[in-house]
């Protein structure tokens, strides 16, 4: 059976790792309790042979009766057992007797020098009991010995502690399942707002964020749930700005067209002028398709890039000779200089070309009749840098970090006709990144603008 649940599966991962401890312990005393058990019989040998000897050595002060305390009190030391002296009627002599209370006793060695015996309680050898014949005041009595055995002990530490083991095993057990539940109360909660999101709800966000690695996976969910939202406000955007753009054309060349089939063109003049008007529209919307076609393609990463050795100086003077009608069409001068002696960047010749050209129009666009636009090539470190200048209106602070956007516009008033589609900044920063340069702004309201587009150096 495949266990689903996360919470059952970290509560048993818990629970086994007390089991094997608890075990491992409960394993220890149990080897310490028969390795003491297996060697009993050979550790009471041991002990009857001590007997024997102290025996023969209290054999001639036992003859007559006579023991010293001393002699007694090292005989007790030097094998760790209790000893006391007998007659032949079991009336002690000398010495106490423990209190024999066991359940069993068996004897393991008879012989006419000693007898040996193991004494049980709750079925397990506890103490060795060893008796020794010897003439005590010229009369039979015996000398006995009797002796604990280590394993007693941990006989004891079962007693003792079997009730606090039981206990501290149910406290781990609760301590691992507060622990499990609350590692998978956080995972419950990035699944609930994952699954609130795919349902729809595109504000649902987690509220697990601890500094941990559940935390950092709902920060990481948030984020995620922050980039697509923004990505779906965007496309939303995208979409209806389309619909703006290619409406305003598509009216213009749907009611050109009506009139002319009207009859409103009263000459080949006027029949003209209106013709006119309806291709100056397709090209609008042909330029808005171009515009589009590139934008995908630079967000899919499908756009073909060259990256060869062109002349940057060639290519600005050849802009400066394409865009001359369109400056003295509104009484504008160029400021052209070049500043530098290196020549060369990598890049896109047509690509560059496209973006120098939007960023001229811009600028012819923008710029007040007799004024100036300057166009200007200086080096910085590895870097060739263009620069394109306006005298116009300039951009407000506020609007500087927006104007990159899909059909973003500054002069909200602006016709379209008059104001291109919004995409040409945008098309432009793709173009001059998928080059592996920059592109920036400076600018100021009332003061014009300055756009610089930096291009590594080619030798």
């Amino acid at each position: 059976m495949i266990i689903r649940s996360i919470l059952l599966r970290q509560l048993l991962n818990h629970v086994a790792i007390i089991l094997f401890m608890a075990l491992t312990l409960l394993g220890t005393v149990l080897y310490h309790y028969y390795a003491v058990q297996s060697n009993s019989g050979e550790l009471a040998g041991r002990i009857a042979g001590r007997v024997k000897n102290i025996a023969v050595f209290l054999s001639e002060d036992l003859k007559t009766g006579r023991i010293t305390d001393r002699e007694w009190e090292l005989a007790s030391q030097s094998t760790g057992a209790v000893f006391w002296l007998e007659d032949s009627e079991g009336r002690i002599i000398k010495g106490t007797r423990p209190d024999l209370s066991y359940d069993n006793v068996l004897k393991i060695a008879d012989s006419a020098e000693y007898s040996q015996y193991f004494l049980f309680e709750i079925g397990m050898p506890n103490a060795c009991m060893i008796t020794v014949p010897m003439t005590i005041d010229n009369k039979p009595g015996r000398l006995l010995a009797y002796y604990q055995l280590n394993h007693a002990i941990v006989e004891t530490l079962f007693r003792s502690y079997s009730f606090p083991f039981l206990v501290g095993l149910a406290a781990a057990f609760l301590l691992a399942l507060l622990l499990s539940q609350k590692m998978t109360r956080s995972i419950s909660d990035i699944a609930d707002a994952a699954r609130r999101f795919s349902a729809g709800d595109y504000t649902s966000r987690a509220r697990s964020t601890a500094e941990d690695e559940i935390g950092t996976l709902g920060k990481t969910f948030n984020a995620m749930a922050d980039a697509i939202f923004h990505t779906q406000q965007t496309r939303r955007n995208f979409y209806s700005n389309i619909s703006h753009e290619l409406k305003t054309p598509l009216s213009c060349i749907k009611a050109t067209t009506e009139a002319l089939i009207d009859g409103i063109a009263v000459n080949d003049q006027e029949r003209t002028h209106y013709l006119e008007r309806v291709l100056a529209e397709a090209d609008r919307m042909t330029r808005l398709v171009h515009d589009i076609m590139d934008i995908e393609q630079l967000e899919a990463g499908k756009m073909f890039i060259r990256q060869e050795r062109l002349d940057l100086a060639e290519l600005l003077l050849q802009q400066a000779d394409t865009i001359e009608l369109l400056l003295k069409k509104k009484s504008l001068s160029l400021l052209l200089r070049i500043e530098t002696d290196k020549r060369y960047v990598l890049g896109d010749a047509d690509r560059l070309a496209q973006v120098l050209d939007n960023l001229l129009s811009n600028a012819i666009r923008h710029a007040p009749p007799g004024s100036q636009i300057g166009l200007l090539l200086t080096e910085e470190a590895q870097w060739l840098q263009v620069s394109v200048s306006d005298q116009g209106e300039g951009i407000a602070s506020e609007d500087l970090p927006l104007i990159w956007d899909r059909f973003y516009r500054v002069d909200k008033s602006r016709n379209r006709s008059l104001g291109g589609s919004g995409l040409g900044l945008s098309i432009s920063r793709g173009l001059v990144e998928a080059m592996g340069g920059t592109i920036a702004v400076e600018s100021d309201k009332g003061k014009g603008s300055i756009f610089k587009v930096r291009l590594l150096w080619k030798k």
